[in-house]
């Protein structure tokens, strides 16, 4: 019994960490893109 608990948690945080790794590449890739791109300011603003 306690082994098949230790492999179970072992599997699921497994499961977990590449879920939370592939989700901070979904967030951090258009956020990167998103940041490089800088909008021109306005001359109005400038002045």
């Amino acid at each position: 019994m306690k082994n098949l608990k230790k492999s179970l948690l072992s599997k699921t945080m497994k499961v977990v960490g590449s879920l939370s790794l592939f989700l901070a590449a979904i967030v951090i890739v258009p956020t990167s893109t998103g940041g490089a791109y800088q909008p021109k300011c306005p001359d109005e603003f400038l002045k």
